[in-house]
């Protein structure tokens, strides 16, 4: 009897060791600490929270309570300067780090980040977002292979000149809309090891990353992506981006993709699928560097914004509209603005019956001579301000009979300094008559004009 109560005796002890480790485990909680002085966030796992000097706050919330956000506005958060993971911390499996550091813009130092085991965080979302003092950040031991959004993760980490992300796993991330926005100090970025399959946004990714020379998305597989729109946007250094490969059947939005890439010399887009593309308005706007492109295969079927399309792009020589459809495109204004070495424009495609602005379109070609929009169709265009504004060289424009201003309520400057254009019938520039009163088929001095008729044949 004594026996049987002893074996009893010890299996219940033998029982309750794992048993107490659980129920420790179980007392533990992850939990963040903002110092009194409220200069320094630092994360715990363990069950001291309520002896914790300062405010503790719960992690795993949609924006963490420590990070002051207003509605519809970025984090500002400028108190903090110094984050800490505690040892205790590297046992904590946090499920978001969304806004972790949100607005930190004073923060400069991050202790013992290896404390931190991401391989259950599934939202990134804005987690450094504003560390405009951060200098350098190696995450090389982040583990992502859960993670589906990383959006603004780096958004505006402008001192960043080291940021190591060579060992990310992206495979299940579906969002990296301005991931890298505003690191304009990053020198090099090593992405070749992102898988981009499951990625539908792509917007503004590398918007302001004005200091890289290069990026390698040769590998990126986009055939997800429906949003391309600033994804390069004022990539100021970048000389070569090789997106021959990129696959954008999906992709609606290509809105200033390339804008202000002024030192890319050349861009192959030869490949691309525009067929559902609706804005393109900005999409090489600056690309000051650009000699050609091969624009063959674009459907732009679609296409509602051509706003801003090549607007100074100052050494394109010539461009092929051929394959162009521009039926159902509503906005032209600076299309073409500041294309100084255009020497020739055939437009003899484009339909225009539904633009309403024409703003800025062809101002500062300086090396046009001719211009035939024989076939543009103006009745709902209401905007003509400084329309071929600086076309110095310009003598002749050539309209046909679906020529129609009546709709038009601002032509200032229209045709100022178009100082060698001459009407058919041999009226020439007056800079006292500029705007929408001579855009008409000129009639000599009963009805002068600046514009030849050219009748379709």
């Amino acid at each position: 009897m004594g026996n049987n109560f002893m074996k009893i005796i010890k299996f219940i002890s033998f029982a309750a060791k794992p048993i107490a480790k659980l129920t420790e485990a179980i007392a533990k909680k992850e939990y963040a600490v903002v110092s009194p002085d409220g200069t320094t966030l630092t994360f715990y796992f363990d069950k001291h929270k309520s002896s914790r000097q300062g405010t503790a706050y719960r992690l795993n919330v949609v924006i963490p309570k420590w990070v002051k956000k207003e509605k519809g506005s970025l984090p500002y958060n400028p108190n903090f300067t110094t984050v800490v993971f505690d040892e205790s911390f590297k046992d904590a499996r946090p499920v978001s780090c969304a806004y972790w550091f949100g607005g930190f813009e004073n923060l400069t130092k991050i202790e013992g980040i290896d404390n931190l085991n991401t391989s259950r965080v599934r939202n990134m979302f804005g987690m450094f977002c504003n560390c405009k003092r951060l200098f350098s950040l190696d995450l090389s031991k982040f583990d992502t292979s859960k993670v589906t959004d990383m959006s603004l993760m780096f958004y505006w980490c402008e001192s960043l000149s080291s940021l190591d992300v060579s060992s990310f796993d992206t495979s299940k991330v579906r969002r990296m809309r301005e991931m890298f926005l505003g690191c304009q100090n990053v020198h090099s970025l090593d992405i070749s090891c992102f898988d981009t399959l499951k990625v539908t946004d792509m917007c503004r990714m590398f918007s302001g990353c004005e200091s890289l020379p290069g990026l390698d998305v040769g590998g990126f597989d986009t055939s997800n992506v429906t949003n391309m729109s600033g994804m390069f946007l004022c990539c100021k250094s970048m000389q070569s981006l090789d997106v021959s490969g990129f696959n954008t059947s999906q992709v609606t939005d290509m809105s200033c993709m390339f804008s202000s890439c002024e030192s890319v010399t050349e861009l192959d887009v030869s490949g691309f699928n525009t067929s559902k593309v609706k804005d393109m308005g900005g999409m090489f706007h600056d690309c000051g560097s650009l000699e050609s492109l091969d624009l063959c295969n674009f459907n732009t079927s679609k296409v509602t914004n051509m706003h801003s399309m090549f607007r100074v792009c100052t050494s394109l020589r010539s461009l092929d509209f051929s394959n162009f459809n521009t039926s159902r495109v509503t906005c032209m204004g600076s299309m073409f603005c500041g294309c100084e070495k255009l020497s020739s424009l055939d437009l003899s495609r484009f339909d225009t019956s539904n633009v309403w602005d024409m703003d800025n379109m062809f101002a500062g070609c300086k090396s046009l001579t001719q211009l035939d929009i024989n076939n543009f169709n103006t009745s709902k265009v209401t905007i003509m301000h400084a329309m071929f504004l600086g076309c110095e060289s310009l003598k002749t424009i050539y309209v046909g009979t679906g020529w129609n201003i009546s709709r038009v309520r601002n032509s200032k400057y229209m045709f100022e300094n178009c100082t060698n254009l001459v009407g058919g019938k041999g009226t020439k520039y007056d800079s006292e008559f500029v705007d929408v009163a001579r855009a008409k088929i000129d009639g000599c001095k009963d009805e002068p004009g600046y514009f030849n008729l050219k009748l379709e044949s």
